[in-house]
């Protein structure tokens, strides 16, 4: 049965590459997209999804939607894009505030808590012999902060985090990791956690990215032995490989 994976986080159409890359490597693919996503495909076959970051039924509306095109969802893939979001939030104030916990912490709250009862209902139903998995990837950006201590960030001409993003950006990786412990005996649901900083060859590159993402939950499905619940709430670098296994790109 063909694999289908939900791309959350990088709307289209930023994150278009993560989506035709996924498409290639043999995935249905459905990726967020801003309120007035229509329903039809787009060119690479994938398919957009309204995402309403703020409202827990939009995530829940958001998973019905993709399960029912395709009759099941294996993968998701939280994407947390630091450099992505970081033009997008200004300064803290009432309403900036909230439309930046809204959509850079609680959006990926309400997904997760979806995400975790759907794959449950479907092991109870035995529906899939594989746990699903759900994987937060962390890319991290420089901050205001970062720039005060070391002036010569800013001299590499890129848009640095405000307070908004960048304490949120630290809210997603720890919630990530919890979220990994809070499951890491479950056997309905596979937590992974990839980190993909400015330094690593994939940061910069979605299609390559999403290339080794797919060969690496593909590989999770063959190990014959279970990831460690240490492995689980550890993170990998982006390009590592699978433990026991083999990574198409190196550390």
């Amino acid at each position: 049965m063909d694999k289908t994976i939900l791309i959350a986080g990088k709307e289209v159409p930023a994150g278009k590459d993560l989506a035709s890359s996924a498409v290639l490597h043999g995935r249905t693919v459905f990726i967020t997209a801003e309120s007035d996503a229509t329903d039809t495909g787009l060119a690479d076959g994938s398919n957009p999804v309204a995402w309403n970051k703020g409202s827990a039924l939009s995530s829940r509306s958001l998973l019905i939607s993709a399960s029912n095109k395709n009759g099941h969802l294996d993968e998701a893939v939280l994407i947390f894009d630091e450099e992505y979001f970081a033009p997008k939030f200004g300064v803290p104030g009432p309403a900036e505030s909230t439309r930046a916990c809204d959509e850079l912490i609680l959006g990926y709250q309400y997904l997760t808590a979806e995400l975790l009862l759907r794959f449950n209902q479907r092991k109870i139903a035995g529906l899939e012999k594989n746990p699903g998995k759900i994987v937060f990837v962390y890319k991290p950006n420089v901050n205001e902060a970062d720039a005060v201590k070391n002036p010569n960030l800013r001299l590499e001409n890129r848009i640095l985090s405000k307070t908004l993003v960048a304490s949120a950006s630290v809210a997603f990786k720890a919630f990530a990791e919890n979220f990994a412990a809070s499951v890491c005996e479950a056997d309905d649901v596979i937590p992974v956690l990839v980190e993909c900083d400015s330094s690593n060859e994939l940061s910069k590159n979605d299609s390559a990215f999403m290339a080794w993402l797919c060969e690496y939950l593909s590989k999770l499905d063959d190990l014959k032995k279970e990831l460690s619940a240490k492995q689980k709430v550890s993170w990998i670098k982006a390009g590592a490989k699978v433990p026991g296994g083999f990574g198409i790109f190196k550390k």
